[in-house]
């Protein structure tokens, strides 16, 4: 077994750990993808390898490329014992872009799917993390590929059974070569001179049932290579978040779950939602194990009254919340109805004074009984210079997580209601707030709600606790009448302290996406000063509260970009719908087109348009799949290109081979699946376009911008 299956990851950790402790400097390389995801999970990672005493050298990646660059530099380091992938590697033969030496350990926690067949099944040296996919799904994938892979294809030459049993002790005994080495190739050319030998003084009899085992064994190939091509021809889609496998990780090797890892882990499984990578069954999953976790780390979360998997509500648990097996059974309008204390909820404690309704285990404290805020008016350093008594009573710091219902306005406790909604896709699309009409509807929603223009148009934080709670309970009664009856949805909320705002999982995943775009933006946006890269600045937004903000305040900036963007290519029709996909291109002379080079902000801009298109279009068009291309800087590029990304939508029907089979199977995804990276790389050699696919994403691609036009005309013909 070279992949380590949910309930052993600590054997991949300290085999880690062992070969560090040879070692006096860095022994361990950390490739990390620019993803939030990705983020949160080396926070999760780093903070075991310190406590554990494990140097280690961080190297932020973006694509294969940047991966084989940095191993021909370091990879090489004898030093380097260990290399870990984090969000990058599965899809890819890790043999194909680092070297590896007998004494190299790789571990590989990627959320993205499918697994490259020789990472999970062919060698000792790389093990691929299971988030239990494999284990359940994948046995009879395993035996078709250890057949065309380890089988000898004339092994049905064999006629005697004992000469088969030495067979396959051969087969066994080259997993552990790494493929094309010199001990795999002697032992080909071993057997095969065995082979040779036992052809010789054959009866007719022998000679018949030879061939007949000959020809069952080819259609036994044949079968094990269709299904070996169905389980690649499948499509991309998502697995278990990275940030949860580091978790679990860190629980197997006993690490008690803190309030910081518990956070970092809701946040990068969050981060999945947001970008749509997962179904909702998949987030209610999600869901369901963040809850128990967060009840262990903040016991005060852990009397609210949820009912996301239809079991009775319980506050402890008896088992680890990320090791449970159970099933989400449903519903998320139990918990929203229990969240927003609606009718049917009879166990639901009573409503105390002085609550804060977001969040009732935070006490609110009257600003003439707050000694902090006092002070801080006064510009005094202590008590006795504001002329304040020394209270006895000691009144620590609210720092929690919790539950909570959440609306899908962006950015909505950052921000003003009137910008959360306008700024946020789900009412934009649904509203088409950029026309007149549209804006009418906005503003007759929002008297609905029970808010004046000038409240609406006030910062959310300012906002009368009983108005915020009322806007929950209406939005979720009149919705419908809005195409709005989705809402709400469970999500989880931390607070950092006095005089800081509440910062949602969601508005953390786009303050990360942000921070890591900085450098497209940042310019445009003065009151934004961070010295870091954007890598290593979303990184310390994860601890440090100031660096977080900014990365509020520059995700609000991107979201504008990128309204501002869709509402401009939508009055321009710049969105071409084809037969069978939408097609949008950016031109070289759009005013925020190099914000756009990133696979993130080109992602945020072709959801933006794809749902807008969706809700206003034909039900025969209303699902296509939709393709978009921005230029890339030229600073990056030598010649004019394009990066082209392919999404296809998470209810879009896809007709596939070996639709049962079990590897088709997903506890995150579904059935969804993103057939684009396929796609583009057979069109792109059909065309001869001078293309390169060489990102985590499989669906992204960059071209030429002169090969654009042949290569979307074959597109459209082939898909």
């Amino acid at each position: 077994m070279v992949y380590v299956s949910s309930t052993h990851y600590e054997d991949a950790y300290r085999r880690i750990a062992d070969t560090a402790a040879t070692t006096a400097g860095a022994s361990v390389l950390l490739f990390v993808s620019m993803d939030a995801d990705a983020l949160c999970a080396l926070r999760i990672l780093t903070s075991l390898f310190k406590r554990d005493s494990i140097a280690h050298k961080i190297v932020p990646v973006s694509n294969y490329a940047e991966i084989t660059s940095m191993n021909q530099t370091l990879a090489q380091n004898q030093q380097i014992k260990s290399i870990v992938f984090l969000n990058c590697g599965a899809q890819t033969d890790v043999q194909d872009f680092v070297t590896l030496r007998d004494d190299l350990v790789v571990m590989v926690i990627d959320s993205h799917r499918p697994f490259n067949l020789y990472n999970v099944f062919w060698h000792e040296q790389v093990q691929c993390l299971d988030d239990g996919d494999v284990e359940k799904n994948m046995g009879e994938l395993r035996e078709a590929f250890e057949d065309i892979a380890f089988g000898d294809s004339s092994s049905g030459e064999d006629s005697d059974e004992s000469e088969d049993e030495g067979s396959d002790q051969d087969n066994e005994s080259r997993i552990g070569h790494k493929r094309g080495s010199s001990e795999m190739l002697g032992d080909l050319a071993k057997n095969d001179r065995q082979r040779r030998k036992r052809k010789t003084d054959l009866d007719p009899e022998s000679f018949m049932r030879m061939q007949q085992q000959k020809a069952e064994r080819r259609d036994a190939r044949a079968a094990h290579q269709q299904m070996i091509q169905a389980y690649y021809a499948q499509g991309s889609y998502y697995g278990q978040s990275c940030a949860i496998s580091t978790l679990m990780l860190a629980e197997q090797l006993g690490h008690p779950p803190s309030l910081d890892t518990v956070w970092w882990a809701v946040v990068g499984a969050t981060s999945q939602h947001v970008l749509q990578h997962i179904d909702s069954d998949g987030y209610a999953e999600v869901v369901r194990r963040m809850r128990d976790l967060v009840r262990r780390v903040c016991p005060t979360a852990s009397t609210t009254r949820l009912n996301i998997d239809g079991n009775a509500r319980s506050s402890n648990t008896s088992e680890s919340a990320l090791g449970s097996s159970a099933t989400v059974t449903s519903s998320s309008q139990a918990l929203l109805d229990s969240q927003l204390g609606l009718p049917g909820q009879p166990d639901d404690p009573p409503q105390r004074e002085n609550i804060d309704p977001f969040n009732p285990y935070l006490e609110m404290i009257p600003e003439d009984e707050d000694e902090g805020y006092l002070r801080a008016r006064a510009g005094a350093a202590s008590n006795g210079e504001a002329g304040l008594l020394t209270s006895s009573k000691n009144i620590e710091q609210s720092v929690a997580i919790s539950e909570s219902t959440e609306l899908k306005f962006l950015l909505l406790r950052h921000w003003s209601l009137t910008n959360a909604m306008q700024y946020s896709p789900y009412v934009a699309t649904r509203l088409g707030t950029w026309s007149s009409k549209g804006r009418s509807r906005l503003d007759l929603l929002v008297a609905k709600l029970g808010l004046s223009r000038a409240e609406a148009q006030a910062p959310f934080l300012h906002l009368d606790p009983e108005l915020k709670l009322q806007l929950y309970r209406k939005m979720h009664a009149i919705g419908a009448d809005y195409n709005m009856a989705d809402s709400l949805y469970a999500g989880f909320v931390r607070d950092y302290g006095w005089r800081k705002s509440r910062v949602s999982a969601s508005d953390m995943v786009l303050a990360i996406l942000a921070l890591l775009q900085k450098d497209a933006w940042a310019g445009e946006y003065e009151s934004i000063h961070i010295s870091a890269s954007g890598f290593f600045a979303a990184y310390d937004s994860l601890s440090q509260f100031d660096i977080l903000r900014a990365g509020l305040h520059g995700a609000q900036h991107l979201q504008r970009l990128v309204v501002g963007q869709g509402i401009s290519m939508l009055e321009r029709q710049a969105v071409k719908t084809l037969r069978v996909f939408r097609l949008a291109i950016l031109g070289e002379l759009e005013s925020s087109s190099h914000v756009f080079g990133s696979p993130f902000a080109l992602r945020q801009l072709a959801l933006f348009l794809m749902q807008t298109l969706r809700e206003r279009s034909k039900s025969a068009h209303a699902r296509l799949p939709f393709i978009i291309a921005g230029p890339i800087a030229q600073e990056t590029s030598e010649v004019d290109k394009l990066m082209v990304l392919g999404i296809t939508p998470m209810d879009y029907p896809l007709v596939r081979p070996h639709m049962d089979a079990p590897f088709n199977r997903s506890t995150y995804a579904g059935e969804s699946r993103n057939h684009f990276g396929i796609v583009f790389e057979q069109v792109a050699s059909e065309v001869g376009a001078e293309a390169k696919q060489g990102f985590f994403d499989s669906s992204v691609m960059e071209i030429r911008r002169s090969d654009m036009s042949a290569f979307v005309d074959k597109l459209r013909r082939h898909l």
